[in-house]
């Protein structure tokens, strides 16, 4: 069984077990995307409350293996940072997070460095200015947990794991969540893998030389070592670079134009068919990969389909903005490209036109 497969079934006995009572003030418009909204007219009568959750995945064994701990943190940040901006102005106003780590991370003060990461993560979530109200985010309360003989590193002493939640505010009347016919679909590039498909990342491209539990490093069939130079960075660097945070920028364009907003995050461009509409989301001018993932799909021979399911194959966040707006949001953004547009169909499903080739997504 795949882990998707696998991962699937495990959230779907999640699913069962919650009862409707404990979900009965969240708006059903939420249900299944990115983050969940919840309503109380008595303590927030203007706003939605919304929230997200997630962790780093095996992009932490990178930074155990580079001894870099200080950047991390902005991943576990972009996590939850970035679902909520697929709302739109949204207004971050709490954070808190979860480090369950061995005793190594504790006695040579990694914990610090791991916080410094989350710390400047949350710098870059602050969108008070633009949206020009007083909602500012906070760092709450957090926990650090000993759990030795729970988890385990690449070395003894050194395994750790991280979760994070973000909270924040949405006025009720700026919320989109339904796109048109013929709306633009706006790509913003991103800064690398960001946060997912790690896990074949690091068995397809690296030898493993840091790990030293043998029940995992025969799952290394990579040739090249962390300090493999790759257009004048090296692989271990290019691994551990930050996800982007995209909750300024979206706020930016969102204060003035209804945009619906796409986190490529796990499941690639399956993530477009989260929004449950008889519509085709037509990708006909995707941008341009970077390095890392020409290489990743070389040294793999997986497929495009593969290969967009597992990666953001450069496409980090996308916007889905009304046809008028969209030039006006593209002087804004600077860095992103109108990679497709929204058209008719008898149901939800994605479609890649690459090089002559059409590949369909569906489901979720």
């Amino acid at each position: 069984m795949s882990y998707q497969k696998r991962e699937e079934k495990a959230v779907r006995a999640i699913k069962d077990a919650i009862p409707d009572s404990l979900k009965k003030d969240m708006i059903k418009a939420s249900k299944g995307m990115f983050a969940e909204l919840y309503e109380n007219n008595e303590v927030f009568p203007k706003h939605y409350l919304a929230s997200a959750i997630d962790g780093v995945g095996t992009k932490l064994l990178i930074a155990e293996a580079m001894e870099k701990y200080d950047t991390i943190g902005i991943d576990l940040v972009a996590m939850s940072a970035n679902d909520l901006a697929t709302l739109g102005p949204i207004n971050p106003f709490l954070f808190m997070d979860c480090l369950s780590c061995q005793r190594k991370i504790q006695e040579k003060l990694i914990t610090g460095e791991i916080i410094k990461g989350i710390v400047t993560g949350l710098e870059q979530c602050d969108a008070s200015s633009i949206l020009k109200n007083s909602i500012r985010i906070n760092f709450g309360k957090g926990e650090t947990a000993s759990v030795d003989e729970l988890i385990s590193g690449l070395k003894p002493g050194f395994g750790f794991d991280l979760a994070g939640c973000m909270i924040g505010f949405i006025k009720k009347d700026q919320l989109n969540t339904q796109v048109s016919i013929g709306d633009k679909i706006i790509a913003l590039r991103s800064s690398g893998p960001h946060s997912n498909g790690y896990t074949d990342l690091r068995h397809k491209l690296l030898k493993g030389e840091f790990e030293e539990r043998p029940e995992f490093k025969k799952n290394y069939i990579g040739k090249y070592l962390l300090d493999y130079d790759l257009n004048g960075t090296s692989i271990g660097n290019l691994l551990l670079k930050p996800t982007r945070i995209y909750l300024k920028d979206i706020a930016k364009i969102t204060k003035n134009f209804p945009v619906v907003g796409i986190n490529n995050t796990g499941y690639g461009l399956k993530n477009f068919n989260r929004i449950n509409q008889k519509v085709e989301f037509r990708i006909n001018a995707p941008l341009e990969p970077q390095p890392i993932f020409k290489l990743m799909q070389k040294e793999s021979g997986f497929n495009d389909e593969k290969m967009y399911t597992s990666f953001n194959m450069g496409m980090g966040f996308f916007a889905i903005a009304k046809k008028q707006d969209s030039e006006d949001i593209l002087q804004i953004l600077k860095d992103a490209e109108i990679v497709g547009e929204v058209t008719k169909s008898d149901k939800t499903r994605t479609v890649l036109e690459k090089e002559g080739k059409k590949i369909v997504f569906e489901g979720y």
